[in-house]
């Protein structure tokens, strides 16, 4: 639910335009981040729940093939960034959980 008031971009408030697997696993790990970092004040605690189960829906329709089409996409992001920049590092977090989410699907 948005509230009106908050005119941060939807990133930030754990909504995502992007709702590819691999935006959505963005936007979650980012909301966890943001939540993480101002102790939970603001709802953001909320918004890491909403996005996660965003997350969590889109991961428990997808197929194996677009399981691993998301990995290779979050890979490609992590490949045009500047290797050790925040960036890389936040685009390999998300490769590496669609790669465990790939495994999974796989089993």
């Amino acid at each position: 639910m948005t509230d009106p008031g908050d005119t941060r971009p939807e990133e930030s408030r754990g909504e995502s335009a992007d709702s590819s697997i691999e935006g959505l696993a963005a936007a979650w790990l980012e909301s966890e981040r943001t939540a993480t970092a101002v102790g939970n004040a603001n709802n953001t605690e909320e918004r890491a729940r909403l996005a996660s189960a965003a997350y969590d829906e889109v991961v428990a329709a997808a197929t194996t093939e677009d399981l691993l089409l998301a990995w290779q996409a979050a890979q490609a992001v992590a490949g045009r960034a500047e290797m050790g920049s925040k960036q890389w590092a936040e685009a390999r977090e998300v490769a590496e959980l669609l790669r465990v989410e790939y495994l999974a699907a796989r089993a």
